[in-house]
């Protein structure tokens, strides 16, 4: 009777001892899984992020990307801009010249042809070789080279641009007031402040603005040309 009690005894305790065993075992579990889902939560994540990373890399600006696009060296690219706009400059300066070269060779062409008829006679109304009025004259050597302006004295003068003393050059018209108020006479000036012009009394001649009839009735220089 004794010895089944005992064994009663120490199979009880066995088997409570193989539930706390089992227990514990239980209650491990839980943490090794939650471990394991962390880190497989976390992978994910990670990936995610690298990936983000490797995009925002491959999205950052190149320098010179847009140039490297179309098969140019970036590296030559400030000397190409340098040329170009030197290249620019050069043209604009040499259009710039052509205009002056232009002008000073119409300018020659006028003035060589003004002196082509000097001594023909005064006619009032006058627009051909055999007489000339002032701005008859004046219209006719324009026209020899083509272009064409105003008939009257005073119609030339407020066509023209108003020039400066110091900055007046051979082809530019001289205008006078005479026998009318206001431009009532023109000539054309040679440099060196001298003009050809039809006068009344000697016809086509040379004077110099600086004698006393012309310096008093003077009123300005036009350029039309």
């Amino acid at each position: 009777m004794f010895r089944f009690l005992v064994t009663g005894v120490c199979a009880v305790v066995l088997t409570g001892a193989g539930f706390a065993i089992a227990g514990a075992a239980e209650t491990a579990v839980p943490a090794a899984v939650t471990v394991a889902t962390a880190a497989a939560d976390a992978a994910p994540a990670a990936q995610a992020t690298s990936v983000r990373a490797a995009a925002l890399e491959a999205a950052a600006p190149t320098a010179g990307a847009d140039l490297a696009m179309w098969g140019v060296d970036p590296a030559t690219e400030p000397a190409t801009q340098a040329e170009t706009r030197l290249s620019g400059s050069r043209l604009v300066r040499r259009f710039a010249d052509g205009i002056l070269n232009r002008s000073a060779t119409l300018a020659v062409n006028l003035t060589r042809n003004a002196m082509r008829f000097l001594g023909v006679p005064y006619v009032f109304g006058g627009t051909s070789s055999n007489g000339f009025d002032c701005s008859g004259y004046v219209q006719h050597v324009f026209a020899m080279l083509g272009k064409h302006i105003p008939r009257t004295a005073d119609a030339q003068y407020y066509a023209g641009k108003r020039v400066a003393g110091a900055s007046m050059a051979p082809g530019d018209l001289v205008f006078f007031q005479t026998y009318a108020s206001g431009p009532s006479h023109v000539g054309i000036y040679l440099g060196n402040d001298r003009f050809v012009h039809a006068s009344s009394s000697r016809g086509v001649t040379v004077s110099s603005l600086h004698e006393s009839y012309w310096s008093a009735r003077y009123l300005g220089a036009k350029r039309l040309i």
